[in-house]
């Protein structure tokens, strides 16, 4: 079986290199070269969808959705809705969220269900958990669009000295980022694999001794590491960082810079899509991958904003997968378009900034009456450059907020929580809020904050409703 396993990965592999050499040559494309390919791909794409998908067969009925497709008449999609109508939803009639599930919860590897689908979820870090499929061909596709972004890394196998990668993510293999390190396991890297929810001291000394030459981490991770590397206790020196899965904010680029001088590669990705978009070396913004996906920013009336504008959320077209069709369906990432092209030349589109995600908003009691929405950025900035502040989180409860705190060896408590108490009243006020309680509870660490992903989400309203259903 082992045998069996090692060949299918080899395959794998190779199938998803020649793609991904396709796809570094769609960099050269013109902007209607990419239009048409887009709009080939997404009448693909539905087509099948309304051939083999019950779901979408109900859905679509009756609706002129234009001829080739309009994107804009195609009805939008939640999370609820592909969860509730999943055994409908799917192109194959085998894939039952039951069996799905049965088949999640007794993997320990990278085993595929029925021989051909790979099986992930979501870390639940939005709310509800999600569930997603995709079969060998489309995982390959997958792969090569990973493939892409360590092209733009400039990251390649080295023989016979192998390079030396770490990765600190997702240590289960009910999520992406491990089943795609999994996958392209074929012992060309010399690879170091941490939990991201090891302790901060147990990753410092595997790190010191492993000595990678290429760094992966979620953000959050990589700022307790640069702030580890300025203290003395990490001594790692990687050419190349890369981040990705959580919001990335000028103070933590500013201490990756300070602590490895260089910039970080931050890649967006989700389980719904695969690799979405990453930066190229010139670092002003996030190319999105639109060879493989389609994003549109929108409002909350799921109105198209211009560039240079935070939207609401996105509808993410996934032009990959035919086996579980996500046709925009909603992303409740809060992100803004750049208002002018990359100066390397490639025809997609850049994200000038991933501010974070609608739910992280808070609606707190307004100074003048009602209610007033206070943006996650109001909250990041309030809290940034504190002294001795090593990492935070930030909960919205029935008593008020709470901030729940670790701090750096040396740091003085009382400083510290009188200064995260003052700053974050200050900015409130100037959000227009009404005076709110603020506590701050001190902890030696937050790893147990993550999700299941290992993902750390710094915002949290614990008294919003369940979104309406569609």
């Amino acid at each position: 079986m082992a045998l069996d396993d090692q060949a299918r990965r080899l395959a794998d592999m190779a199938g998803a290199m020649r793609q991904a050499r396709e796809l570094i040559g769609h960099d050269h494309w013109s902007s209607d070269e990419l239009a048409a390919f887009q709009r080939r791909r997404l009448d693909v794409v539905v087509g099948h969808a309304t051939t083999r998908s019950p779901f979408y067969r109900e859905r679509y009925a009756g609706l002129d959705l234009g001829d080739p497709v309009e994107l804009a008449r195609l009805p939008v999609l939640d999370k609820a809705t592909v969860m509730d109508r999943f055994d409908d939803l799917v192109t194959d009639p085998r894939l039952t969220l039951a069996a799905v599930e049965a088949h999640l919860d007794g993997l320990a590897g990278d085993q595929l269900l029925h021989g051909r689908y790979r099986a992930m979820a979501t870390g639940g870090s939005t709310g509800r958990k999600g569930v997603f499929v995709a079969d060998r061909d489309e995982w390959r596709q997958y792969l090569a669009g990973f493939f892409r972004w360590n092209h733009y890394l400039g990251l390649r196998p080295r023989l016979p000295r192998r390079l030396r990668i770490a990765s600190i993510a997702a240590a289960r293999p009910l999520h992406m980022t491990y089943r795609m390190a999994a996958s392209i396991d074929v012992g060309l890297y010399r690879v170091l694999r941490l939990e991201a929810t090891a302790p901060l001291a147990a990753m410092v000394e595997a790190l010191n001794r492993h000595q990678p030459e290429f760094l992966y981490a979620y953000g959050s991770v990589l700022g307790l590491l640069a702030a580890e590397q300025l203290d003395g206790r990490l001594r790692i020196s990687p050419a190349i960082v890369a981040s990705s899965g959580e919001t990335h904010t000028g103070e933590l680029r500013d201490a990756i810079r300070a602590a490895w001088a260089t910039s970080s590669f931050e890649l967006y990705a989700m389980t719904e899509a695969g690799i979405l978009g990453s930066h190229c070396d010139r670092h002003s913004g996030i190319h999105l991958f639109e060879d493989q996906a389609i994003v549109e920013v929108v409002d909350e009336h799921d109105r198209p904003v211009p560039a240079g504008q935070v939207g609401h959320k996105l509808l993410v077209t996934n032009l990959v997968n035919r086996t579980q069709p996500l046709l925009r369906y909603e992303i409740s990432d809060m992100v803004a378009m750049a208002a002018e092209p990359c100066p390397c030349g490639r025809p997609f589109r850049l994200l000038a900034g991933i501010e974070g995600r609608n739910d992280d908003i808070l609606h707190l009691e307004a100074a003048a009456g009602g209610t007033v929405a206070v943006h996650p950025l109001a909250l990041r900035s309030a809290l940034a450059g504190i002294p001795g502040l090593a990492q935070y989180k930030v909960v919205h409860d029935a008593d008020g907020l709470c901030v729940r705190a670790a701090l750096r060896p040396g740091a003085v408590p009382a400083e510290a929580v009188g200064l995260v108490t003052t700053r974050l009243a200050e900015r409130l006020a100037a959000q227009g809020a009404a005076r709110p309680k603020v506590r701050v509870e001190l902890r030696d660490s937050l790893q147990d904050e993550r999700d299941t992903a290992g993902k750390f989400k710094l915002i949290e309203s614990r008294l919003r409703p369940a979104p309406a259903r569609r």
